[in-house]
């Protein structure tokens, strides 16, 4: 893929192009298929550009939501600044100017200068606070129903960017342009991909995938016949419902803390499952597990799992849906099993006839595989997952 996509850039090249901007062609490439590629392009990108910080993001026009998809030199408060603050940019509104063009590249100040801007809401608590001065950015309007973007920047200390600096992010936008939809067309294949769908039709649990704000992007059959009904759980403007109101902060409370983890904003998996009750008392659990997809570019990818099990159904096919979700042994999931119901690690070397170490080489690996960090936390985790139906 690699080799087809050089060939393709190198006969569409500018003969003048420049040789630093060259040295970027290489990584910014290797990241339309490999998503680790991206922090490699963006040190060498910002080496090129001599800035401090960079950042790739992604803008969604429609409810002018900001995600920093990958970033190097910003802070976790700086990223989360830029997700809340970016729409109250003065710069915005000339940039989408440039909607017809399809892009913009070059520096805001261009567009608008500072002087203009210094007493504004947005340069005192994002500019100020995080010690920007002077930004550059390539912004592509309306790919894939979003806008994605390259944006550098630097302190006060430091000169404004040069015309030979606008100039290689001008030269950029093509090459830019034919990653980001490659990068998207990849993802989109891969996570909607038919075989990826009937895998989560053969759970027997209903299974629902989420983004990384908790909107629904895909669910199997089993999950489409309980959601319905409508009894328990239900659906509105792609968000999970409660049937009862009362319950609805409990699912949220589970929801956003994994669907933040699963996107790499947290590190806090949240408390995992919830029980909810249809107006008649009904039951439904529900386990809402982080999910992290490499393609996490583009917003629309699955960041979270939810998975719906009846009572009828709860400690059926387990150790099958541990083998399958966490990639556990058959000897590791004996060990979980049992540290589920309380055992010690002497106990479970008497009961399976290993060496404690050996017990505890498994224990350690099911914590890892499970991402939890101890066995307090396996037993409130595998109490609450669903199962697969024989």
């Amino acid at each position: 893929m690699l080799l087809f996509l050089q060939e393709l850039w190198s006969k569409t090249v500018d003969p003048n192009f420049s040789g630093i901007t060259l040295s970027l062609i290489d990584p910014l490439y290797e990241a339309a298929t490999r998503p680790e590629m991206w922090k490699v392009f963006l040190q060498e990108a910002s080496s090129v550009m001599q800035s401090e910080k960079a950042a790739i993001l992604l803008h969604s026009p429609g409810n002018q939501h900001t995600s920093v998809c990958f970033d190097l030199g910003v802070s976790d408060e700086m990223r989360r600044d830029t997700e809340e603050l970016i729409k109250f940019s003065p710069w915005a509104a000339p940039i989408r100017k440039h909607q017809t063009v399809g892009w913009y590249s070059g520096c805001p100040d261009d567009l608008l200068p500072l002087e203009k801007v210094r007493d504004s809401f947005f340069y005192n608590e994002y500019y100020c606070k995080h010690k920007i001065e002077w930004a550059a950015t390539t912004i592509l309007f309306g790919l894939n129903g979003s806008s994605p973007s390259l944006a550098f920047s630097r302190p006060k200390t430091a000169p404004k960017y040069s015309p030979d600096d606008k100039e290689i992010l001008k030269q950029l936008v093509p090459h830019l342009a034919r990653t980001f939809k490659i990068h998207s067309t990849v993802a989109a294949l891969r996570d909607k991909s038919a075989s990826g769908q009937h895998a989560m039709d053969l759970m027997g649990s209903a299974c629902i995938t989420l983004d990384s704000r908790g909107r629904i992007l895909s669910m199997n059959k089993r999950a489409e016949v309980l959601l319905a009904e409508g009894s328990t759980l239900c659906t509105k403007n792609h968000q999970l419902v409660a049937a009862v109101a009362a319950e609805q902060n409990s699912l949220d409370s589970c929801i956003a803390p994994a669907s933040a983890c699963g996107a790499g904003k947290s590190l806090d998996p949240g408390p995992g499952a919830v029980a909810l009750h249809s107006s008649q008392g009904k039951p439904l659990y529900v386990s809402i597990l982080p999910y992290r997809s490499s393609w996490s570019l583009f917003e629309r990818c699955p960041a979270a799992l939810v998975f719906i099990t009846p009572p009828e159904e709860q400690g059926r096919g387990e150790h099958r849906l541990w083998q399958s979700m966490f990639a556990l042994s058959p000897a590791e999931c004996r060990v979980a099993e049992m540290m589920r119901q309380g055992m010690e690690v002497t106990e479970i070397s008497e009961t399976m006839r290993i060496k404690v170490d050996t017990v505890r080489y498994y224990q350690k690996s099911v914590y890892r595989k499970m991402g939890v960090r101890g066995q307090g936390q396996l037993m409130r985790l595998l109490v609450r997952l669903p199962s697969i139906v024989p």
